[in-house]
């Protein structure tokens, strides 16, 4: 492969006769009405080290606005949660910061503390979360176009993909929350999310290939490059490639390097979030792509992160 930055999203945000699992009360859920917030904080007095001292950097303006679009993005795509409108807002930190130099990895993100509701479905949710990118490799991904991309999926990986998937493991108020994924088996089994990709992609599969390669940071967090049947262009694949010929729209939204598919929005429905495939658009016809409270501190936040991969 010719050195390129490998990412991820597929061309097709299906929404009709996709036999999505049965939701309690999805069809007048209020949520619907009342849209998910993302609090973006752009703060440079992060102590990534552990050491008390700072070493990233506020990011300026011009890539604060790409940020506000990213939060946009996945505003419309997700709604809001199944159960409890009290948790219906997500603060997400954003920082530039050195990783690796150039190339390589571009960014890393994930939760930072997770709220539970007890309900007749219980969902842990993200409640603040941190990304982070690599400053040697902003001002190259703004030029070209591809920091949206970017920041939608590390966006995705604050709200849960790859890193709520299995939450049971920490036991306790966690019990008998979303498992959907059994680290080292590369098999994404959550119900809404497989639904729509047997709809998206032709039925008969049994789960989502998840990615077993790459090491800590890619393995078991992103779809699997080589045979998740959206390609490995998704959004969610775990490297991202150079920009498309022509800039793939969806809804509204241009990605320069990949592509968002039904499967990948709907796996969030399988996090107990409104979305706008399952939900909003389950009615429609296929649309182009044109979409009590308990507190934990999560670790191995750089753990989940978008590589750029080269030959």
């Amino acid at each position: 492969m010719s050195d390129a930055r490998r990412f991820g999203l597929a061309t097709t945000l299906v929404a009709a006769g996709l036999g999505l699992p049965a939701l309690a009360s999805a069809a007048t859920y209020s949520g619907i009405e009342n849209p998910f917030n993302i609090v973006l904080d752009f703060d440079s007095e992060v102590d990534f080290d552990g050491n008390g001292s700072t070493d990233s950097e506020t990011l300026s303006s011009d890539l604060q606005s790409v940020f506000q679009q990213a939060k946009s993005f996945w505003e419309t795509m997700v709604l809001g949660n199944r159960h409890d409108l009290a948790i219906n807002a997500l603060t997400i930190i954003a920082v530039g910061t050195g990783i690796d130099g150039a190339g390589g990895t571009l960014g890393a993100a994930g939760p930072t503390s997770i709220s539970v509701y007890a309900g007749a479905s219980e969902y842990a949710y993200a409640s603040h979360g941190l990304m982070y990118f690599d400053t040697a490799d902003l001002a190259a991904m703004y030029s070209g176009g591809t920091l949206f991309d970017v920041i939608v999926h590390e966006m995705a990986h604050v709200l849960g993909f790859g890193t709520l998937w299995n939450t049971t493991t920490y036991g306790g108020a966690f019990a008998g929350t979303q498992n959907l994924y059994t680290t080292g088996s590369g098999q994404y089994t959550g119900a809404f999310g497989l639904a729509v990709y047997n709809a998206e992609f032709g039925p008969g599969a049994s789960s989502i290939p998840v990615d077993l390669d790459g090491g800590q940071g890619t393995a078991n967090s992103h779809w699997a490059e080589d045979n998740y049947a959206g390609g490995a262009a998704d959004i969610m694949t775990g490297y991202i490639g150079a920009p498309l010929s022509t800039p793939n729209s969806v809804l509204g939204y241009d990605f320069a390097a990949t592509t968002v598919s039904g499967t990948t929005v709907a796996s969030f429905a399988d996090l107990g979030y409104i979305t706008y495939v399952t939900d909003v658009a389950a009615a429609a016809v296929p649309l182009p792509a044109g979409a009590g409270l308990s507190l934990i501190g999560l670790g191995g936040l750089g753990a989940l992160r978008l590589r750029r991969r080269r030959a």
